[in-house]
């Protein structure tokens, strides 16, 4: 059975869902849109597509299996929870949530709803760093992992100023960028802990660089470098260290000349692997959940420290 789904905020990520469900995927299918902005909405009303500027109107679809929430962070929590309690799977935005309250609700929401509350964590479906994983062999060791984060985030907010108000975002370049890293890291190393974290804060007192230390379960070192200040273009990559000498190196952006373009293979995996966890009954919000602890413990870590 196809998977029906609608979109709720349709800012600069949408275009990645879209041109996936219009022109790439038969499965899911795109049912619905909404936004607060009539403007986005246009062209979508032009093609047929049932367009609302309520969200809630939009959940009381029979016809929608399952939404792609995709509006400021600030606003995940009370549309996710509500999305699930209407009897619809998940799909959003990271983070899942802005702190760790209301992330251990969703996960509970999810499991008594029997729904799925997936998180568009859209690294770990990259090319090169899928290819990288491939190259790990049975009997090899890793002894450290590097991974780098690195941005102008004025360049990749658009239109979508939100990124740039911490009560909305969560934070600075830890809040935005670190869910994705984390995850990135967890999805093979497993389990994480926070060590340490030096954090560059602009006279906002928002964090725009942080170099974070972190361990696995097994006590591999790895090291984060995350920038929303990075003056030469972007750089997206993990570096992983073998006992042997041998280096794997994941450059995610390698290939993808055009501003952004990695998302677009990027968006069609995560929307395949979202169908496949909901036919499934898998997921409620674990993953998404884990990233929002380590971005919490990156915070905690500096406070501490000072």
């Amino acid at each position: 059975m196809k998977l029906r789904v609608g979109i709720i905020g349709m800012g600069v990520i949408s275009k990645f869902y879209v041109h996936a469900l219009q022109h790439k995927l038969s499965n899911p299918i795109l049912t619905a849109v909404c936004d607060l902005s009539e403007e986005r909405l246009e062209l979508f009303k032009q093609d047929g597509i049932p367009c609302y500027q309520d969200y809630k109107e939009m959940l009381r679809r029979d016809d929608i299996d399952a939404v792609i929430i995709n509006v400021p962070n600030d606003k995940h929590y009370e549309i996710c929870r509500d999305a699930l309690l209407m009897g619809k799977h998940v799909c959003c935005e990271k983070p899942m949530t802005m702190n760790m309250e209301e992330a251990d609700d969703l996960v509970r929401v999810s499991a008594e709803s029997g729904r799925t509350m997936f998180t568009a964590f859209h690294r770990r479906y990259n090319i090169h760093f899928v290819n990288a994983l491939e190259q790990i062999e049975p009997d090899d060791e890793i002894v450290k992992v590097t991974a780098s984060y690195l941005e102008k985030i004025e360049e990749h907010a658009g239109d979508d100023k939100w990124y740039l108000q911490p009560d909305r975002c969560g934070g600075g370049c830890i809040a935005d960028n670190g869910p994705n890293v984390y995850d990135t890291l967890a999805f093979f190393l497993g389990h994480l802990e926070v060590v340490s974290a030096d954090i560059s804060r602009n006279e906002h007192g928002v964090d725009i660089e942080a170099r974070v230390e972190l361990v696995t379960a097994s006590g591999v070192p790895v090291s984060v470098h995350l920038d929303w200040a990075y003056p030469n273009g972007e750089q997206k990559d993990v570096i992983i260290y073998l006992k042997s000498g041998r280096t794997i190196e994941a450059d995610m952006l390698a290939g993808f000349t055009e501003f952004k373009s990695s998302l677009y293979h990027e968006y069609e995996e995560i929307l395949l692997d979202f169908a496949a966890k909901a036919a499934a009954g898998a997921c409620h919000g674990e993953d998404g959940r884990d990233a929002v602890r380590l971005v919490h413990d990156t915070y905690q870590v500096e406070t501490m420290r000072i």
